[in-house]
């Protein structure tokens, strides 16, 4: 039986970012894992209860602490070296740090970089050069280096975080792929009421702050419905949110749904503002049901929406532009919708889940 661990900064991201595919390797593929992580979120009785594997909590700190991260590496080495893997994975920026460095020192083979995004994507001047620094190291460390888009991949090699020779996108992207038996089309209500979903958590890269600035642009909201669901991150967040509830009473809010694709098949359009992403996931999970989404064009969202086929992409904060594309679908979804009915057998045909698992698991244990 061939063993992973895998080595993320906190439970809920094997939640959000690895739904289903730990059973799969666990259940159908035989695999033994091993799932290292803080717990910040508190969220590790619900991955236990997946039943996928050993659990095993550090308290790994989100964010940088001189003392505590040399205190984490210091035991994650002592980790590796009484516990022996076939391949270790790590992704998410703290994971990725020590994970790398831990099980480097270690002197385990199969080391494997999962770059999903970067934090720092819109620092500047050191603070930015200082995180840049980071990844090379952790990079360079590693044996294999995996980006979950072409485009993130090709935005580190211009900028000469990692040579080309050493960057693997897998399959068209995506690390977890979309589960086609989950998210697909159902027949929409005929009603004139266009409903808009927003995903994700709620903070200011991620979009709140420009979904407030497009609201405020919309002059006709007879016809608009608006459904946000996620996690607030912060008080600055939780504010605007709030803000927005009592501005636009054709807004509500929804902390967490344990079927985020019910909200998708009843969305007429999924409207995507964020700052940054690696690849965008939601966006295909959208796609399979046969909903648009609006983003803004930058890396990542290149590659999980096919621009006029699954989606339409905008300059960076085009406010206008957008709130005018949703007043215009907004007065026939019909019309707007029959544009994109081919976006669920693009999404299938390149993002089917299984498909997208089995190449991930045999380039972890097979490819050199």
């Amino acid at each position: 039986m061939k063993k992973i661990c895998f080595v993320m900064t906190d439970s809920s991201q094997f939640n959000i970012l690895c739904r289903d595919q730990l059973e799969y390797f666990a259940h159908e593929k035989n695999v033994e894992l091993t799932l290292v992580c803080g717990n910040w979120s508190k969220e590790d009785e619900k991955l236990k209860a997946r039943n996928v594997g050993r659990v095993v909590i550090f308290p790994i700190e989100r964010n940088i602490s001189l003392f505590k991260d040399f205190y984490m590496l210091f035991r994650l080495f002592f980790f590796f070296i009484f516990n022996r893997f076939d391949a270790v994975v790590y992704s998410s920026p703290k994971g990725l740090l020590l994970g790398s460095l831990s099980s480097y020192l270690a002197f385990h083979k199969n080391r494997i970089a999962l770059i999903r995004g970067r934090a720092y994507e819109n620092f500047t001047g050191k603070k930015r050069l200082f995180f840049v620094i980071l990844d090379k190291l952790c990079l360079k460390i590693s044996n294999k280096v995996i980006f979950i888009s072409n485009t993130m991949s090709a935005d580190f090699i211009a900028e000469k975080i990692i040579t080309e020779d050493k960057a693997t996108v897998i399959g068209k992207g995506s690390s977890n792929g979309v589960n086609v038996n989950k998210y697909f089309p159902i027949m929409r209500d005929d009603s004139n009421i266009f409903n808009i979903l927003v995903i994700g958590r709620v903070c200011r890269d991620k979009g709140i702050f420009d979904l407030y600035e497009v609201l405020t642009r919309l002059k006709k909201t007879d016809k608009i419905a608006l459904n946000i669901v996620g996690r607030i991150e912060d008080e600055e967040s939780k504010i605007m949110l709030d803000k927005i509830i009592q501005d636009f009473p054709f807004v509500q809010y929804y902390q967490h749904s344990p079927t985020p694709q019910e909200f998708f098949q009843k969305a007429d359009l999924h409207l995507f503002l964020t700052h940054r992403d690696g690849f965008g996931n939601v966006a295909i999970e959208a796609a399979c049901c046969g909903t648009p989404t609006f983003c803004y064009d930058i890396s990542g969202l290149k590659d999980s929406v096919e621009q006029n086929l699954s989606g339409k992409r905008f300059k960076f904060q085009d406010f206008d532009g957008i709130a005018f594309d949703i007043e215009q679908a907004s007065d026939n979804k019909m019309l707007f919708l029959k544009k994109y009915e081919q976006a669920p057998i693009w999404a299938k045909s390149n993002f089917n889940s299984v498909e997208v698992w089995d190449r991930y698991l045999e380039f972890y244990l097979h490819s050199k």
